[in-house]
């Protein structure tokens, strides 16, 4: 049977005050989908202390002493979503309890930050090429409308980081870059976000109208106030919500 988990990272279990004078945590994200016949895809999977949960999952629906994982996809280049598999790749301990085949993500050098250069992604293109090469995986990068077939699960990616006058809107903000995408099953159909703002948000609702319908939707940006475009909302339609 396929299964979809959501992962509590560390920072997402904080109860305390939310206001102006403490601010906003950044919470990360994890999920890990799991085809019928146990192959292993990764999205995201929250800050570095996340890491030794990811690998128990993992284990937990692995039948391989050393799980083995397909896809692990990073949506954007925020720690708190690609930290854990940072951390997983730099302990000799972590990483030699899984394995990964491919790594998927785009981190667009073209974006500019609110200093108007790319440093930001700079070094989170320097953090993933080094994962990749401690996996010895697969860098893969996505393009509009591509997909991948993992088993009976299919991919495909509505939103990609390839357009400058998109990605600098968000006033230097790497969640722009945020890809999104939608994971088809047999009874199930849910659209992932990662930190997606408002105007990619738009651009999809506009590139594929009505054909974004899906069942499960990860909430784009946590479900902070810049993702409020109503149209890509209605477009997908889904029903079940995850933030």
């Amino acid at each position: 049977m396929e299964k979809l988990i959501q992962c509590s990272t560390k920072a997402s279990l904080y109860d305390g005050a939310f206001d102006s004078v403490v601010g906003w945590s950044a919470a990360g994200m994890g999920y890990i989908l799991v085809t019928e016949d146990k192959k292993l895809i990764v999205i995201d999977g929250g800050f570095g202390d996340d890491a030794e949960n990811i690998i128990s999952l993992l284990k937990e629906n692995s039948d391989d002493a050393v799980p083995e994982v397909d896809l692990w996809i990073i949506t954007h280049p925020h720690t708190d979503h690609y930290g854990a598999i940072r951390e997983i790749a730099n302990n000799d301990c972590y990483r030699s309890q899984i394995k990964v085949k491919k790594i998927i993500y785009w981190f667009p050098m073209e974006f500019c930050g609110k200093d108007g250069k790319p440093g930001m992604l700079a070094k989170a293109n320097e953090h993933l090429e080094s994962i990749v090469s401690a996996f010895e995986a697969e860098n893969h990068r996505p393009t509009l409308d591509e997909r991948i077939s993992v088993d009976s699960l299919e991919l495909h990616f509505v939103y990609v980081p390839d357009d400058c006058t998109i990605l600098n809107t968000g006033g230097g903000n790497a969640n722009m870059c945020s890809l999104i995408f939608t994971v088809k099953g047999k009874n199930r159909k849910v659209m992932f976000t990662g930190d997606a703002y408002g105007r990619s948000m738009q651009v999809t609702a506009w590139r594929y109208k009505k054909n974004l319908t899906c069942d499960i939707l990860q909430m784009p940006h946590h479900g902070l106030c810049d993702t409020g475009h109503r149209g890509f909302y209605g477009a997908v339609g889904a029903r079940t919500l995850f933030i």
